[in-house]
């Protein structure tokens, strides 16, 4: 909704937005069904290709950058100090806005936590996203946006037309939980869940996928992201998956143009302990029968 709301009110047919590639393919979709050009720019280690961005707003008329910075999604790659301030230089210079996803901001588990772009932002240069639904329930569907207020108007012009009302009884119980501190109070619980489950699952992957994938334990977020060895088809392998009774999506599902990539996005936090043994265990079993002595089980 987010997506949809701000690309109708920043530019029109012939403005180009940049996005990352790897990416957020449903947020892509909601950019170009409001006539916006869609530019991949490259993610690496250190996230976004910031330094690539001065080009594209050279050949065209770049109305905004949409990225995920915090755990880029789909690799969870946090964006580098030094390309943040690059980034937020180069939109104030060039005149251009960054549409900041901030999916799953309140799980970082390593080390500090990482300030959204928006609290650096000084010239109203950030359009922040947010959402309830992964703190308290995907069902809920509460998000939000802080922006200038003149954009926020725009937002609520189109919103009006695309939904008039909401709901307004669940809006209120969340007001309230909010007002409360049961939200802040949920999401510290949360958290701790969440880094157990992470290390579950990276315990468990290391012993029964090793060989098969290589990864790094995430910062923060929801899920890990791991590379495929060569010798494996992935995509062949997540069909194989689908009859041992686990799902899990591949480096296609990310790619711009639908080519296939050797990665693999797991995700933990939905899964309890044991859960998520039993899913790694099947994805064990599905493997093709390729290269068996580069996959080691020691379950």
């Amino acid at each position: 909704m987010a997506a949809t709301l701000i690309g109708r009110s920043i530019g029109g047919p012939g403005d180009t937005i940049a996005v990352e590639a790897l990416g957020y393919q449903p947020g892509w979709e909601s950019f170009r069904q409001a006539g916006l050009r869609l530019v991949p720019i490259p993610v690496d280690q250190q996230g976004l290709r910031v330094d690539l961005l001065n080009d594209f707003a050279d050949a065209s008329r770049l109305r905004a950058v949409y990225l995920t910075p915090h755990h880029q999604y789909p690799t969870t790659v946090t964006l580098s100090p030094g390309r943040r301030m690059a980034l937020l230089d180069l939109a104030v210079t060039r005149g251009f806005a960054i549409i900041e996803d901030d999916y799953d901001h309140e799980f970082h588990y390593d080390g500090r936590p990482v300030m959204p772009l928006a609290s650096l932002d000084r010239h109203g240069a950030v359009i922040y996203i947010g959402t309830l639904s992964k703190v308290l329930a995907p069902g809920l569907r509460i998000g939000y946006v802080i922006a200038p207020k003149l954009l926020i108007e725009a937002l609520a012009g189109h919103r009006s037309f695309v939904d008039a009302c909401g709901d307004h009884v669940v809006e209120a119980a969340v007001a309230r939980m909010l007002n409360d501190g049961e939200v802040p109070r949920y999401i510290n619980r949360l958290r701790r869940i969440y880094l157990k489950r992470r290390e579950s699952m990276v315990e468990i992957l290391q012993s029964q996928l090793r060989g098969a994938i290589t990864f790094s334990p995430p910062s923060g977020g929801m899920a890990i992201w791991a590379k495929v060895t060569p010798e494996i088809d992935v995509d062949a392998w997540a069909a194989s998956a689908l009859s041992h009774g686990v799902a899990f999506h591949t480096g296609r599902r990310y790619t711009f143009d639908g080519a296939p990539a050797p990665y693999v996005r797991l995700c933990f936090a939905s899964l309890a302990e044991q859960h998520i043994q039993e899913a790694v265990s099947r994805m064990a079993a599905a493997l093709p029968v390729l290269a068996p002595h580069r996959i080691s089980s020691t379950s």
